[in-house]
């Protein structure tokens, strides 16, 4: 097919639509970085030839993330996921930027990557999480929980916590949540999502930056002695500093970013939060 303007569609255009209607919203950088191999320049290109055949749409309206892109109806009709063109970015635009740029990170260390996206229409169908995850080689699916606790985890009687991301790790065949957190949480809301996550033995990736590290593992206090967090508050942790290497079902790494933009803009978010 050749869209408006005589130009084939490659490959990596197809996979830019993808990517963009699976995480609603990316950087030129991030599409460069999945797509392009990180050349900028080609990106740029196929971008602006997308936005005029009417697949994309993109905008420099917040200076900090420079250009970022979306798809039009059209555009996720032909990505083929299944989902639908969403509104324009708005607000937390800095978090869907980092839980895109944390999941085409993943997906290019060979992790299978289910999108908050792809998690929510997935449990709205009842059996398909499921067949997600055996059809991702998932040993030991269950086929019984209610609907939205499959990839989402259950909260109370009635509720379900939905994770930023679903990752399968590419050995073992392991589904993990992961959750991307710039800004810590009240304390309350913290608890309850980690006692869900502890109850359901779910394994969680908490990718953070360091006020939510601190806040989820704890940290040394005024007179150098550990002070725990919410994690070992809830029993996700034993008492005490992490030890390096220890089993267990919550994991803490330091939030980066393949897009210079995304990472300082989380960085200078975290610095705030310290006073820095």
């Amino acid at each position: 097919m050749r869209p408006g303007g005589g130009w084939q569609r490659t490959e990596e255009d197809e996979k830019l639509l993808r990517l963009a209607t699976r995480y609603s919203t990316l950087t030129l950088h991030q599409a460069a970085y999945a797509c392009w191999g990180g050349r900028i320049e080609a990106a740029r290109r196929r971008v602006r030839l997308m936005t005029e055949a009417g697949l994309l749409l993109r905008s420099a309206d917040v200076r900090w993330a420079r250009t970022v892109v979306w798809t039009t109806e059209r555009g996720a009709r032909i990505a083929g996921t299944g989902l639908s063109a969403l509104r324009p970015p708005g607000e937390r635009l800095l978090h869907r930027l980092a839980v895109a740029d944390a999941g085409i990170s993943l997906e290019a260390h060979g992790y299978a990557v289910l999108s908050e996206r792809e998690i929510h229409a997935a449990e709205a169908v009842p059996g398909r999480p499921a067949e997600l995850l055996e059809a991702l080689r998932v040993p030991g699916v269950p086929t019984g929980p209610r609907r939205g606790e499959t990839l989402a985890v259950p909260v109370g009687a009635c509720a379900v916590h939905w994770p930023d991301l679903v990752v399968v790790e590419p050995t073992p065949r392991s589904p993990i949540a992961v959750e991307v957190e710039l800004t810590p949480k009240a304390s309350a809301a913290l608890r309850t999502i980690l006692r869900a996550y502890r109850q359901s033995r779910r394994r969680v990736l908490y990718l953070a930056t360091e006020p939510v590290a601190r806040q989820l593992h704890g940290g040394p206090g005024p007179d150098g002695a550990w002070v725990d967090g919410a994690a070992q508050e809830v029993g996700l942790r034993p008492p005490g500093e992490p030890r390096p290497g220890a089993a267990g079902y919550l994991s803490v790494r330091p939030f980066t970013a393949v897009d210079p933009v995304v990472a300082r803009r989380a960085a200078k978010q975290a610095a705030r939060l310290r006073g820095g």
